[in-house]
């Protein structure tokens, strides 16, 4: 499993330089280090998944 972030401004991570608008992918052993650039302002969190709605079938 992963940890999602957007960038908010140009950051270098692990020798990798990220755009703002970029998403940075970080293994799920770096969750709190995802929550400090989320809390320092350098990215945001990535939206939760939409929960689908479940579609009806017509009536014939």
């Amino acid at each position: 499993m992963s940890v999602a972030v957007k960038a908010l401004v140009q950051i270098t991570l692990d020798g990798r330089q990220y755009e703002a608008g970029e998403w940075i992918t970080l293994p799920e052993e770096q969750r709190a280090r995802a929550q400090e650039l989320v809390a320092y302002g350098l990215a945001e969190q990535a939206p939760a998944a939409p929960v689908k709605a479940r579609r009806r079938k017509a009536s014939s």
